[in-house]
């Protein structure tokens, strides 16, 4: 009779500490959504900007390895911007065996500001993507920098001025927000890597709108070419081939000398032929260069709030095994499942809308349970391909 009452009261107080559980996790995910909608729909606005006739000359430097495909398809977009201040755009091209060059040299005759860079093919001890950012910015006229790779598709004729009117006095660095094409994204995993693109877009985000920015992403970066050469450009990742976007802005930004860009007409999307396999590769280097930014209290928090979560889950599992007859119990777990899911599946629902990405819904509850065990296994393969990330200068 007492272990049966001892029970009883295990089963409600596991349930207690799932309720309470739900509701911290409900909170600081809806906190979040909503602190992005502030910012993109209110903050934003309100915020001073250069006027058309002050806004900077800029060099936008276009990174390309074998992409002629998509260089034929989205720079001349690039190449009609509607800037009233003067601009390049410089195609790097990272020794392309393909036609990028002839292409390159054919818009030429109707771009009088296109221009090509090639970097040099028997270069192999030092960070490609590097390098070529490296070769660009010398190659450049002007002192604003905008970074992105040939396969970006630009959405707007206004990209360049979302962009540029922020570099006001004081400010250096510009981040801008890309986010992957998932139109020929059918293969198994979609979902998982729609949700682990939103979770990761909002952690750094977020970091920008609170002041602590510790990353960009060279889809769509911009940055005065002066703090380039004063912080001498990746001098201090020079061993590492990645970090041009995450270390390099951890390195150079501050709240003061740095403000994010959310106006859709900024947004770029990046296209692939191999989501998945891009997509694969992109995240292992983003783990191992994450390890060397200024701060990981982003990855932090969402590691502790997923352990939050899945004690959450594991209390309902252990009440519903050790009263799975009881009806009473059974309808408060349903409910406590209820109270987390709901707002989840909304909240995922609008982050997804204003990142332009696929919307998400009925997915949400179980991308929550899957991203840390996949998280995990990613960090565990870096273990073993740790020194892929060196070049051979160390």
């Amino acid at each position: 009779m007492i272990f049966s009452l001892n029970i009883h009261y295990i089963i409600w107080i596991l349930l207690a500490v799932a309720l309470l559980l739900s509701l911290v996790w409900v909170v600081w995910y809806a906190r979040r959504s909503r602190r992005l909608l502030k910012f993109i729909k209110y903050d934003e606005r309100t915020r001073r900007y250069l006027y058309p006739e002050d806004l900077p000359s800029v060099s936008v430097i276009v990174f390309a390895n074998d992409d002629e495909k998509w260089l034929n398809k989205f720079l001349p977009a690039i190449m009609r911007q509607k800037y009233p201040s003067p601009f390049e755009v410089i195609v790097v091209d990272d020794a392309s065996v393909d036609g990028t060059k002839d292409l390159i040299g054919d818009m030429m005759v109707y771009f009088d500001h296109l221009k090509i860079v090639t970097v040099p093919g028997q270069t192999r001890s030092l960070s490609r993507k590097k390098l070529a950012i490296m070769l660009g910015i010398k190659a450049s006229q002007h002192d604003v920098i905008l970074t992105t790779n040939a396969n970006c598709q630009v959405h707007s004729e206004r990209w360049l001025m979302a962009m540029m009117r922020n570099f006001g006095p004081g400010v250096d660095v510009v981040l801008g927000y890309s986010h992957f094409s998932h139109d020929n994204d059918k293969g198994l995993g979609r979902t998982y890597r729609i949700y682990d693109e939103m979770t990761s877009s909002i952690q750094w985000l977020l970091s920008a709108i609170k002041g602590k920015p510790y990353r960009g992403i060279s889809d769509n970066l911009a940055y005065r070419k002066s703090l380039f050469y004063e912080h001498k450009g990746f001098s201090k990742s020079l061993e590492l081939k990645w970090g041009d976007d995450d270390i390099f802005i951890s390195e150079i930004a501050t709240a003061r000398n740095t403000r994010l860009e959310m106006l859709p007409a900024s947004y770029t999307t990046a296209h692939y032929d191999d989501l998945p396999h891009a997509f694969s590769t992109l995240k292992s280097r983003r783990d191992f260069t994450s390890r060397h930014v200024n701060t990981r209290a982003p990855m932090r928090a969402q590691a502790w709030m997923s352990l939050l979560y899945w004690l959450r889950l594991a209390a309902i599992v252990a009440a519903i095994v050790l009263a799975w007859n009881n009806l009473a119990v059974l309808c408060a777990a349903a409910l406590i499942l209820l109270i987390t899911w709901l707002p989840m599946m909304l909240t995922t629902f609008r982050n997804c809308y204003l990142l332009k990405l696929p919307l998400l819904l009925f997915s949400a509850p179980l991308m929550t349970v899957v991203r840390p065990i996949v998280s995990i296994a990613y960090q565990a393969k870096g273990l073993f391909t740790r020194k892929n990330n060196y070049t051979t200068i160390i």
